[in-house]
């Protein structure tokens, strides 16, 4: 694991790994939407308090995921507010939780159990409540968060595929 830049994986090693990811099922997302979630990496990468892991394979990132303490006086962009008014009186929960930015792995790696290590590690740094915002579809991602304990707590944001996002908890 990984805090703050030192060792992170580049944000363009990110966009490769969640644009291989994402193209095929369940997903099925264009390639700009992996240049979303890189630029967004690339933009927190500075803040001191984000945590990494990532998972290598003869040197190529075959998995990622990275997380930041979620605080509602620092969410003023859209995103975030659109966030806190649908959750409406749950937002409340999200408050000094620590949030769960991204999760990919490599579609090569899947059903190796590389995202549950990649979630425990990050949880177990953190040692306080998670969130996180998933698809809110019959996902092997969504099968995973609820088989560890995640609960359902309202919907966020649209997904890309143009769906509220299903937002999770962890105690």
């Amino acid at each position: 694991m990984t805090q703050g830049s030192e060792g992170a994986p580049a944000a363009a090693e990110v966009e490769q790994l969640y644009r291989e990811a994402s193209r095929g099922a369940p997903l099925g997302e264009p390639p700009e939407v992996a240049a979303v979630f890189a630029a967004l990496y690339g933009a927190l990468l500075p803040r001191p308090d984000l945590l990494t892991t990532s998972l290598r394979a003869d040197g190529r990132l075959v998995g990622f995921a990275y997380g930041h303490p979620w605080h509602w006086p620092e969410q003023s962009d859209p995103w975030g507010r659109q966030l806190r008014t649908r959750l409406d009186v749950a937002a409340d929960l999200l408050e000094g939780s620590f949030a769960v930015c991204l999760l990919v792995v490599d579609p090569s790696r899947r059903r190796q159990r590389l995202g549950g290590a990649l979630l425990d590690t990050l949880l177990a740094e953190t040692r306080e409540r998670a969130w996180l915002m998933t698809r809110d579809d019959p996902t092997p991602a969504l099968a995973l968060y609820e088989q560890r304990g995640w609960r359902r707590i309202g919907h966020g944001p649209d997904a890309p595929n143009g769906r509220p996002g299903l937002v999770l908890l962890h105690d």
